[in-house]
């Protein structure tokens, strides 16, 4: 049985059709990345996937269980957990406080009950070992909104792990940060637990290449070709729609 399975996707604004019959299978473990030029859809798949969006036809099966007029906190605590374009963050909170409230929610506990009493010890362990993991110890202490915002993306990863999740979509995580950050950013996608199958959407093609075993293409809402990273690279219709000469 597939980790998400998504079959005959189809979404359209008025008479625009953002997302044609798109059919998807990412298994337990997968590192499959999601590519295609600007206005592509992928931040619209995404968005159907996730209950953001409602797709006009088709489904979407997350182990196995049709999930698409399920309600996003949902999908959130049955594993499927996303990240955004653009950091969404408690800015005012540490780094180490921005992890422990999502491993606080995980297990039925409010903001503000954390605020009242503080987190309990297995909590902050826990929250302290993701830290470490996605190399944030020594800023674990800090604001937010004092950190690089190279570190903000390594918080936001972290507290989206810490939500456990069996399916993680990511949405460029590599975007915005200079080209120096993203070995750094890299490097904690190679140590995501071996188990959580990732769909990552992402226009950094040398990062792509590196993560992922398996590539679908999008263009104009419609998947054109999908395979291994090796396939992708030398497929004719794939270098004339995105890739030309980058790869």
């Amino acid at each position: 049985m597939s980790a998400l399975e998504l079959v005959n996707l189809t979404m359209q604004f008025g008479s625009l059709v953002v997302t044609n019959d798109v059919s998807l299978s990412l298994e337990q473990g997968a590192r499959h990345a999601l590519i295609g030029p600007n206005g592509a859809g992928k931040t619209t798949l995404i968005n159907l996937i996730t209950g953001r969006l409602t797709p006009r036809k088709g489904k979407v099966l997350l182990g196995g269980l049709d999930i698409v007029a399920m309600p996003q906190y949902r999908r959130t605590r049955m594993g499927l957990v996303r990240n955004f374009q653009v950091t969404n963050l408690f800015s005012s909170f540490t780094a180490l406080e921005n992890i422990a409230l999502a491993i606080a929610e995980r297990e039925g506990r409010g903001l503000s009950l954390a605020r009242c009493y503080g987190f309990p010890e297995p909590v902050i362990a826990e929250a302290d070992e993701l830290a470490r993991r996605m190399h944030l110890g020594n800023v674990a202490p800090v604001a937010v909104r004092d950190l690089a915002y190279g570190q903000q993306r390594l918080v936001e990863l972290a507290v989206a792990m810490a939500l456990r999740p069996r399916v993680l979509l990511l949405d460029e995580p590599a975007a915005g940060l200079p080209a120096a950050d993203h070995e750094v950013i890299l490097d904690a996608l190679h140590n995501l637990p071996s188990d959580v199958a990732v769909l990552l959407v992402e226009h950094d093609m040398p990062l792509v290449f590196r993560f992922a075993r398996q590539i679908t293409v999008l263009a104009e809402g419609t998947v054109i070709a999908r395979g291994t990273p090796e396939e992708i690279r030398h497929d004719a219709n794939v270098r004339a729609a995105y890739l030309g000469n980058r790869s």
